[in-house]
């Protein structure tokens, strides 16, 4: 399929195109009142319900005009805390006496760069001792690989009972059960 025909244009396509949330004319126009005439009805929870009548949300008297006074006394009024530093914690230059003799530790301890005529190193390793690494590496390799039927086997049996609890979930839930198509246009 070309790259023109991925895409589904909206203009062509008018059922898709089509508003499926639509209220009814003035709806919202009309709602307000709708609620107060339910509230006030004797038949209706609204009306029985003591806690719906009360305003549960109350601001203290003055609150507004007393907030601009308070928050200068709290942050205005304040005089500024000066800590100098010979009184800090000492537990803060622990931390940095720590930190540069980590770095430290590191720089000192770390392997040494190759010589620059870049030998490798592995001319001073015996030809025997470099054969029966590779033959462990092997033997390493074929007892990973001789358990991967195995692995097989059991990854088969996980999607067949996934498989089978989805399809026991979607014989009970009905409204799970969706049919999917696709518009090639």
């Amino acid at each position: 399929m070309n790259k023109k025909g991925r895409h589904i244009k909206l203009e062509d396509q008018p059922e898709l195109a089509k508003n499926i949330f639509e209220v009814p004319e003035g709806y919202f126009d009309r709602l307000n009142k709708d609620i107060l005439e339910a509230a006030e009805r004797e038949d209706s929870t609204l009306y029985k319900n003591e806690k719906l009548k009360t305003l549960p949300f109350e601001v203290p008297q003055n609150y507004f005009e007393e907030l601009t006074e308070e928050i200068m006394v709290k942050t205005v009024g304040r005089e500024r805390k000066v800590v100098p530093l010979y009184k800090q914690s000492p537990m803060r230059w622990l931390a940095v006496a720590a930190s540069l003799v980590l770095i430290a530790s590191f720089y000192f301890l770390s392997p040494k760069a190759l010589p620059e005529n870049n030998e490798s190193g592995l001319e001073l390793v015996s030809d025997d001792t470099i054969i029966d690494y590779l033959n462990a590496q092997q033997a390493f390799q074929n007892d990973i690989f001789s358990d991967v039927d195995s692995f097989d086997l059991i990854l088969d049996e996980i999607i067949a009972e996934e498989l089978n609890s989805f399809a026991d979930l979607l014989t009970t839930n009905a409204e799970l059960d969706y049919h999917f198509e696709y518009f090639d246009y």
